[in-house]
């Protein structure tokens, strides 16, 4: 019986040596992978921040961007809002010259336009009101003075323009209207006027 009490005694204390060096084992594995784990998320955590970094001067780039570009648009558009109050104000003074200014302005245009020396001029009503027979015989008076025939007349109808005028020949009409010169000329008046004002 003392064998066999020695024999298991021994089986126990070589299981329990097993079963403690077994423990041990796992405990050192065990700290090895959470080590490695606190390793692994501190390099993930690390590298989550710095990606978060990045994006956000990304976005912070991005955001300066789209806030200049919308600066430029703005200011862009502030300037074409002058310019074309400028261009405005321009036709607005022309057609509120005295008459006398007026006519002589408008008579020397149509006379600079006259090719034939028969053309019917077209007007806005409220220069058809204007403008009177005196204004017509200068006009014919300064196309004879050039070698043309003076015999323009002013149409017995109107037109809805702003100032200016339309010339007439048969079924042909230039408009000579203050906003159609303006349209025709407005790239280059417009870059004399963007160096004036900016």
């Amino acid at each position: 019986m003392q064998g066999t009490e020695k024999i298991e005694a021994k089986i126990l204390e070589d299981t329990q040596k097993q079963i403690n060096a077994n423990i041990d084992n796992a405990n050192k594995e065990a700290a090895n992978i959470i080590k490695a784990a606190e390793e692994q998320a501190k390099q993930k955590s690390i590298a989550a921040k710095n990606k978060a970094q990045q994006d956000a001067v990304i976005r912070k780039q991005r955001m300066i961007s789209v806030a200049k570009l919308e600066g430029r648009k703005l200011k862009l558009q502030a300037k074409q809002e002058v310019i074309e109050e400028v261009f405005n104000k321009a036709v607005e003074e022309l057609n509120n010259l005295p008459t006398d200014k007026y006519q002589s302005i408008l008579s020397d245009m149509i006379v600079k336009s006259i090719t034939d020396g028969n053309e019917e001029i077209i007007l806005s009503a409220k220069d058809k009101k204007r403008l009177n027979d005196k204004f017509v015989a200068t006009v014919n008076d300064k196309l004879k003075d050039k070698g043309i025939t003076g015999n323009v007349k002013i149409s017995g109808i109107t037109r809805d323009i702003n100032g200016g005028f339309i010339l007439k020949l048969g079924d042909i009409e230039i408009n000579n209207s203050f906003d159609a010169i303006m349209r025709m000329q407005r790239e280059e008046l417009e870059s004399a006027v963007i160096k004036v004002l900016f």
